[in-house]
């Protein structure tokens, strides 16, 4: 009985591992519902800012409060100006 050899079955054997092996994790991304188009779509909204977290509220409430108080320092400096007496406009009711 003749034995098998290596170039007997003439297939590379690497090269069937590693289609093999691309379709195990095909298979399995398959399985548990992974989409690539879904993984891009939440990367591009990360980015643009949708699904951000919302920041700590004490940090939110500090920011705000040191806005106001700039624009209330800001309107004092500029003279309060409100933007129906600029010039080129009447004056309002």
């Amino acid at each position: 009985m003749p034995s098998m050899s290596r170039q007997a079955l003439d297939v590379h054997y690497v090269d069937v591992l590693l289609m093999l092996g691309l379709a195990v994790i095909c298979r399995r991304l398959r399985l548990i519902r992974f989409s690539v188009r879904d993984m891009f779509a939440h990367i591009a909204l990360t980015v643009a800012g949708h699904l951000r977290r919302r920041p700590d509220p004490a940090l939110e409430q500090a920011l705000r409060s040191a806005f106001v108080e700039f624009d209330r320092e800001l309107s004092l400096i500029i003279g309060n100006r409100s933007p129906r007496s600029g010039p080129g406009r009447r004056p309002g009711p």
